[in-house]
């Protein structure tokens, strides 16, 4: 009986492979260096929605896994954003580590089957939970790491949002993030920042208010390569939580000023596959469209809910993308925006 267990966790093992790698090697949105290279890391101790997503090689340095495209829930354990590494001289640079420690944890694992190096820095992109809340999962492992953020997300994370992030994703996934703790970075950053790294270069880019206020890109100089965080989320509806964060002119500003970085080559959005210009460009000409049928509307003296289906209609061009179904939500939202514009 144990041999045919062991033989079935095998075949579902290579099965999930094989099906992984074929369904992306047809992307249109991965740039033609990011070959797809697994690391799938030790099977003990993984929670079980990391440990199906396999570790990616996009560049010389920079390693990711492409986490999944539903929201915060029970089965997925909130997992839901790309955590990434940079592996320096030193050890390894990690990148939104996910939205619990036992995330954090698994992509450990993953990464021991890259180097045994240990991790010498953390940042976080932004705010949001699924960002920030895999912290502790590395802290536990290395104590003394800094955890580098803007200095607007610190503020805010320990104004009480940190708690209320924390919160919010234990009762979407039924308790999930019952083991995890709290653990905010404590590097601030403004933006302009030019960082040494084991012999990388890291350059801090801060797009003043894009999906948040709270936003920071890196560049890593070596390998032609920036981060976006929730910036660039590829075909993903660009929905944020907290009203008060969404900038869609903003994010059209700031991806625009990354396409226009001529040393940049690939985009690791917050979620969704890795990028290059021309999906990038896509995302630009969502936000466009979004922001001019909602005007149009607007004009026309309606209000958001009364105009919903209508933009909808005028959008269908990007009804493939993952959540399109919650468009009212981004409506909503870029509403806000257009009235202030206009007022």
């Amino acid at each position: 009986m144990h041999k045919v267990n062991v033989m079935k966790l095998v075949l579902l093992l290579m099965f999930n492979s094989v099906f992984y790698s074929s369904a992306n090697a047809g992307s249109t949105d991965r740039p033609a260096e990011s070959a797809h290279v697994p690391f799938m890391g030790s099977l003990t101790d993984l929670p079980p929605t990391i440990q199906n997503y396999p570790l990616e090689r996009l560049s010389e340095r920079v390693y990711v896994v492409i986490g999944p495209h539903d929201w915060p829930n029970k089965k997925t354990k909130g997992f839901m954003n790309n955590p990434a590494a940079i592996l320096t001289d030193d050890g390894f640079v990690i990148v939104d580590p996910g939205s619990s420690a036992d995330v954090g944890r698994g992509f450990l694992e993953k990464l021991k089957c890259v180097s045994a190096k240990p991790v010498v820095a953390v940042f976080n992109t932004h705010l949001h939970g699924d960002h920030f809340l895999g912290n502790q999962g590395i802290r536990d492992a290395y104590p003394g790491v800094p955890i580098y953020a803007h200095q607007r997300t610190i503020e805010r994370l320990q104004a009480g949002e940190a708690q209320e992030w924390f919160e919010r994703f234990n009762g979407m996934t039924e308790g999930a993030l019952a083991n995890t703790r709290i653990a905010l970075p404590d590097r601030a950053l403004k933006g302009g920042e030019v960082m040494k790294m084991g012999g990388v270069t890291l350059k801090i880019h801060h797009p003043r208010h894009a999906h948040s206020d709270t936003d920071i890109m890196i560049e890593v100089v070596e390998d032609k390569l920036m981060f976006m965080g929730d910036i660039s989320m590829n075909k993903f509806m660009p929905y944020s939580a907290m009203p008060q964060d969404a900038s869609f002119k903003g994010t059209a500003d700031a991806l625009k000023a990354a396409i226009d970085n001529a040393a940049i080559e690939v985009y690791v959005p917050g979620h969704g596959n890795p990028e290059n210009k021309t999906s990038m460009a896509i995302q630009i000409r969502f936000t466009e469209d979004l922001l001019a049928s909602i005007k149009k509307y607007y004009s026309q003296g309606m209000q958001a809910h009364e105009m919903t289906a209508l933009v909808e209609k005028d959008l269908q061009a990007y009804r493939n993308w993952d959540h399109f179904d919650e468009l009212g939500k981004v409506i909503s939202h870029a509403y806000v925006e257009v009235e202030q514009d206009n007022f």
